[in-house]
């Protein structure tokens, strides 16, 4: 897979994710999405205000923000050794996505078939930051061109 496919894809998960994220913060808040107050017995929280506040601005906004340096950002600023910035962005914003799953199945349990859903999201996101990375990191071989080949001899 290119380069380009890749980062196509990864910008179209991390919009999904970000999109995603913004409605759920919403649909908590204004109450569209009728969960019961019940639910949160388990949890620390008396209503759905600061985990929708969460959902909304770390995970929506780190996947937002992963696809808006997939897409404009600088690609050779090098973080952490090798890892190249977009990819890296793309990656914690998966990571972020795949521990909101967690944390939540373990606050409230496992219950609907959107929490494995938006965990296999979080992962995509991750994979294909990795073969960003791989598709960036990879030397580009050359041919010599004919030129070339003609001043060797």
């Amino acid at each position: 897979m290119s380069e380009r496919r890749i980062r196509s894809a990864l910008v179209v998960v991390n919009l999904f994710a970000a999109l995603s994220a913004f409605a759920g913060a919403v649909g908590l808040v204004v109450g569209y999405m009728q969960i019961p107050l019940g639910v949160l017995d388990t949890t620390p929280f008396t209503d759905f205000t600061f985990p929708a506040l969460l959902l909304g601005v770390v995970v929506g906004g780190s996947a937002l923000a992963a696809a808006l340096v997939a897409l404009f950002g600088p690609r050779t600023l090098t973080l952490f050794g090798q890892w190249r910035f977009d990819a890296a962005v793309s990656a914690v914003a998966g990571c972020i996505m795949v521990g909101w799953m967690i944390i939540e199945v373990a606050m409230i349990g496992p219950g609907i078939w959107v929490q494995a859903a938006y965990f296999v999201v979080g992962l995509v996101m991750i994979g294909l930051a990795v073969l960003l990375q791989w598709a960036e990191s990879r030397p580009v071989s050359r041919r010599p061109s004919v030129t070339s080949r003609h001043h060797l001899a």
